[in-house]
């Protein structure tokens, strides 16, 4: 009986399709905008402790190959996983603060927003890694390709956990996992490096490569992931 009655209310008070709808809205002007001016514009929306961290990591590489004669790759590769602890939480930016159906109401859409924040961020991961790897290797005996697989792969791990999290949790809850992951990754790296420096011997270095291959793999699935449940989200709210 209730049943009857609220479908009842429903249809007496539903409100009539909206006419028109498409036609309203192309008469709204839009000044075109270039992609190079949007991702501008959203390097600007990226929180000011992702670029603290990367500025302040490549300081204390520099410093540390400048100043220091001892073999800094081992810290540079223990502090990685903080840096790409921004890839997950700026992916995941709209769900944790539930901010979505905000953003989905904005001129550009929620899907456009997060692939042009993820750009900027690893095209600035790449250009740092691309300097660290040979300040990391400056006074290490392992080859530029070595230095590289080992910086890369806590970087690649924590991509991969952070990406997981962000899609199974929200709010706080979800940056907190991902600083714990991080944390985790880094302190883990440290660990190996102590306790079981044969890891890091040349005849153990194909492991390493299977790793990097692996983590990379998971990495562009776990990204897809992330923007398949963007445009569900999308679907959701609309």
């Amino acid at each position: 009986m209730k049943q009857d009655r609220r479908k009842a209310l429903q249809d007496a008070f539903e409100a009539p399709a909206p006419q028109h709808k498409e036609e309203f809205f192309r008469t709204i002007p839009q000044p075109a905008i270039s992609t190079i001016s949007f991702m501008i514009s959203q390097a600007g929306y990226i929180q000011k402790w992702t670029w603290a961290v990367s500025i302040g990591l490549f300081a204390v590489s520099l410093l540390g190959a400048c100043f220091m004669d001892r073999d800094i790759l081992w810290l540079i590769s223990s502090l990685l996983p903080f840096l790409a602890l921004s890839i997950a939480t700026e992916s995941g930016r709209s769900k944790i603060y539930d901010m979505a159906e905000l953003e989905m109401a904005s001129r550009f859409s929620l899907r456009s927003v997060v692939l042009a924040r993820m750009g900027i961020l690893e095209m600035v991961h790449l250009v740092l890694l691309c300097l660290l790897i040979p300040l990391g290797n400056r006074n290490n005996t392992a080859t530029i390709l070595q230095a590289g697989v080992y910086l890369l792969v806590p970087y690649l791990l924590t991509t991969v956990s952070g990406l997981w999290i962000v899609r199974k949790f929200q709010g706080r809850e979800a940056v907190y996992s991902c600083m714990g992951a991080a944390g985790a990754v880094s302190g883990t790296n440290l660990f190996i490096q102590t306790m079981l420096p044969e890891l890091f011997h040349v005849r153990c270095f194909h492991w390493w490569i299977a790793a990097f291959l692996l983590l990379a793999a998971l990495t562009i699935k776990g990204i897809t992931k992330m923007i398949q449940q963007t445009e569900e989200l999308t679907w959701s709210l609309s």
